[in-house]
């Protein structure tokens, strides 16, 4: 029963949060789908996620807890408030290197992330961060 009410909150939650924002388009991180105001992914940060994470955080990906926690096509169709509070949360995962999750490394071992590319990604969430609040 408890595993049913934990279920059931989050699924309400995360049908919350994505009623929030309807996306324009659906497809490769792109400039064109970026806008002006949102978080810029370019060059090797865009890279390390087509790579890295874009198999489990996209649309149509096998990985149902994975999908709905973050796509990163919709990133850039989030308000200023969901990309800040996104850029938060990558920096803390990235810190305690939570993704990608050790079951998936212990499988493809190619998938973790190595110290360059998290050092390329926590400079670029600093930056982002910076100019989302405008500093």
């Amino acid at each position: 029963m408890k595993n049913l009410i934990k279920t059931s909150a989050t699924l309400f939650t995360v049908l919350l949060i994505s009623s929030a924002f309807v996306p324009r388009a659906i497809g490769p991180i792109t400039p064109e789908n970026q806008g002006d105001a949102g978080i810029e992914i370019a060059g090797k940060v865009k890279e390390i996620i087509e790579a890295k994470c874009m198999n489990c955080h996209k649309p149509d990906a096998r990985n149902e807890k994975a999908r709905e926690k973050l796509q990163w096509v919709k990133v850039p169709e989030m308000d200023q408030e969901e990309q800040e509070h996104l850029i938060a949360e990558l920096f803390e995962t990235l810190e305690e290197g939570k993704m990608p999750p050790k079951r998936t490394v212990e499988r493809r071992p190619e998938m973790k992330l190595t110290d360059e590319e998290t050092k390329i990604l926590m400079a670029w969430v600093e930056k982002e961060d910076k100019r989302l609040r405008g500093k």
